[in-house]
């Protein structure tokens, strides 16, 4: 009997423990510098966070820790307490590659880290210069292999999500390619600007003020981005689609209570609802989009699965 009514304690004396969760500020950690698509959404997410009334009126806080393509913060997440207070944030697409191209690491994402909903997605583009005179995606594939040339393509980095998908349509096309990658978005781009390469693979959001320098010819999604609706899918002109697109999650260590997870992610889509989210998101070449976190999950599962060969070769090539 001693022992039934302990247990009975233990458990009562948990739920209230989390019965008001949260009692105080979240740290959600962003593992970028400040600007950048990651940072944005973050900052985004958590000024609306606290208006979502799973969330008591207890704000986000942001803190920025950078390191490893993401991956310092990661590791800094899964290793926190399970109580809710120390989450993260990061695309999809960027945690499989940050994964996958350090396995000294040892860090599968998908064991360490419990996915709570995601609140946007960013989307690879293949751009090219405005006054390039191929006008859609397909009409570039037939001119640059018939050029015979070797394509040199700029990318946010040698194992980003936007490079994955650059290897993924190059091979599929049967194009010649040299990728050089760059520390960020905004370097890439500004290469394409400056006519230091062919074509780029990057983040559609960093077009916005340079649509005069830069067109985006097609997107590798199933359905078209809501944020660049003008802009078809490969699918849509004949090449294959790809798939591949980068939700943008939140996630916390594995351990956390159900109740906990149950508010943050009732948190996440009610945030996704507010039309002052939306227009922050809209102001920033994003869109707001919800998965839930199954949904979630399963994308990261299929990110991995998708992005290991091709991370597998990008580091055979440099070896």
């Amino acid at each position: 009997m001693k022992t039934f009514l302990l247990s009975t304690a233990i458990a009562l004396t948990a739920t209230a423990a989390f019965a008001d969760y949260p009692e105080r500020p979240v740290r959600l950690i962003v593992g970028f510098s400040a600007g950048g698509g990651t940072d944005t959404s973050a900052r985004g997410f958590g000024s609306f966070a606290a208006e979502a009334p799973s969330m008591n009126g207890m704000p986000m806080v942001i803190v920025n820790q950078p390191g490893g393509s993401g991956l310092q913060a990661a590791q800094t997440v899964a290793e926190a307490d399970a109580d809710g207070y120390t989450l993260y944030i990061i695309n999809n697409g960027t945690l499989s590659g940050s994964s996958l191209s350090t396995p000294e690491a040892e860090f599968d994402p998908r064991e360490s880290l419990v996915n709570l909903g995601c609140v946007t997605q960013l989307v690879t583009g293949l751009q090219i210069p405005a006054e390039h005179p191929a006008q859609t995606a397909a009409e570039w594939v037939e001119m640059v292999r018939d050029s015979g040339e070797t394509v040199r393509w700029s990318t946010s980095g040698a194992a980003t999500m936007h490079a994955v998908v650059g290897h993924l349509f190059m091979n599929a096309n049967g194009i010649d390619h040299q990728v050089v990658p760059f520390r960020g978005g905004s370097n890439a781009r500004n290469a394409l600007v400056a006519d230091d390469v062919t074509a780029s693979f990057n983040g559609n959001q960093l077009v916005s003020g340079f649509e005069d320098d830069i067109r985006v010819l097609g997107v590798p999604s199933l359905e078209r981005d809501p944020a660049n609706p003008d802009v078809p899918t490969f699918a849509e002109q004949g090449l294959d689609a790809l798939n591949v697109t980068g939700p943008m999650c939140l996630y916390g260590p594995v351990g956390l209570p159900d109740e906990v997870m149950e508010d943050v992610s009732a948190a996440v889509a009610a945030v996704v609802e507010l039309e002052g989210f939306g227009r922050f998101m809209g102001r920033s070449g994003l869109a707001a989009m919800h998965l839930t976190p199954e949904d979630g999950a399963e994308n990261l599962n299929r990110l991995m699965e998708t992005f290991e060969p091709v991370i597998a070769e990008i580091a055979a090539a440099q070896e």
